[in-house]
Parts: structure tokens; C-alpha cells; sequence
């Protein structure tokens, strides 16, 4: 299965989250529903780049649209609240219309190590850092995201679970890549308009987590 990854363009808006899954448990004779909630759930990421105006000599935009038949991308996060560091050590955050690519150094990267073996499957994951690692940020490992629900000493517990094994001294990426599939891409198809001088701002764009063997 081939990885696509994701243009290099500029993003305005960016949020990863696991809604999470449920069983319905049905009602009770007082008429309060009843969900019992399952460990894990699919990651999303969902996404809004910035005003494109140059579609005309490099239709990115048109080429995204062309690939919503399950193609696979992989996508680094944009610095936002949820990546420790992603502010600058003037305390100035990235602006939304910088590139975020490797060709803009970042300021605020940080590194961190997984400190011990963890077995696919598990929520809880030991790291080394030299950064303030809270609840809210995230984490990744290869190219998995995952959102850091509780802290204890070095210990996070996260969300979705491991997706593969993890081994002491393996890199525990802060700015991490997440690699799904458009789940909207009709929603996006929608918004393309070639009458505004090649001026394309798409609407919301929503990956759905694949999970790979890389």
C-alpha cells in the first residue's frame, strides 16, 4: 500500500481527536440512556488550509480532490496548542499562514524518548523529555498520533492505543504525523470554484487513522 504524503501548504485550522466508541446499553425505567464506553477508536485529524492563490500553476487543491478513493496520506500536525513546544522560546506561536514543512525551522521543537518496551494495544506509555509534556498534547510513534489523556511522572496515559510495538530509545515524535483517508471528500469537492481567479479556499478537510505496517 502506497503512503502518500500530504502537500506542503500552508494550514489555517487544525485539530486531531479519538471520538472514541460505544455500546448502547438502552434505557433505564427513569428513561436515562445508557452508553458503556470501549477502550480505544479511530483517530482523527481534521484540517482547513490556508487560501490557495495559485491554483492555476499548481493545483494542489485539484489533486487532493482526485485522491478520495482511499488513498492513504501521511501528514505532520501544524503547530497548534496540542504540540508541546509548537510556541517559539520568545513565546511567539506560529503564525497559521507559515509553512510548516522542513524548509522553515521551528523553534519550539523538543525531543523525547519512550523510555521502556510497550506492547501493541496498551494505553499507557513511559517517555523521557525535556519538555512539559501535559494532558491535551500530543505524541507519536511512527506514523501514528496519539492524545495524551492523563500524566504521571513519566507515565502517559493515551488515546487511541499503541498501534505497534514500542522499544526503549524509540523516538516519541512531540510533533508527531498522523496517516489516514479523506472521509469527506464530497463535502470538499463541493467548495472547489474556478471562477475566482484560481483563488480556492476548500472547505474542512477530515482524515479517518489507518492503521499500517509502517
Amino acid at each position: 500500500m502506497r503512503i502518500w504524503i500530504f502537500p506542503t501548504t500552508p494550514v489555517s485550522k487544525m485539530l486531531f481527536h479519538v471520538p472514541g466508541a460505544a455500546i448502547d446499553g438502552g434505557f433505564t425505567s427513569g428513561a436515562v440512556r445508557i452508553m458503556s464506553p470501549e477502550p480505544g477508536g479511530r483517530g482523527f485529524l481534521e484540517m482547513e488550509l490556508a487560501m490557495r492563490p495559485g491554483e492555476w500553476e499548481s493545483p494542489v487543491a485539484s489533486w487532493l480532490m482526485s485522491m478520495g478513493n482511499g488513498e492513504v496520506f501521511r501528514v505532520r500536525l501544524a503547530p497548534t496548542p496540542q504540540v508541546c513546544g509548537a510556541r517559539s522560546r520568545t513565546g511567539v506561536p506560529w503564525q497559521p499562514d507559515v509553512l510548516w514543512s522542513g524548509d522553515v525551522p521551528w523553534q519550539g521543537d523538543v525531543a523525547a524518548v519512550f523510555a521502556a518496551n510497550a506492547l501493541e494495544g496498551v494505553t499507557t506509555v513511559r517517555v523521557t523529555t525535556g519538555a512539559s509534556l501535559q494532558r491535551g498534547h500530543v505524541i507519536g510513534h511512527g506514523g501514528t498520533t496519539h492524545i495524551i489523556k492523563d500524566v504521571e511522572g513519566d507515565t502517559l496515559t493515551i488515546s487511541p492505543p499503541l498501534r505497534r510495538n514500542v522499544t526503549a530509545g524509540d523516538m516519541a515524535l512531540v510533533r508527531p504525523f498522523f496517516t489516514g483517508t479523506i472521509s469527506n471528500i464530497a463535502e470538499i469537492r463541493a467548495t472547489y470554484d474556478r471562477s475566482n481567479n484560481g483563488m480556492i479556499q476548500l472547505g474542512k478537510i477530515i482524515l479517518m487513522e489507518t492503521i499500517t505496517d509502517e
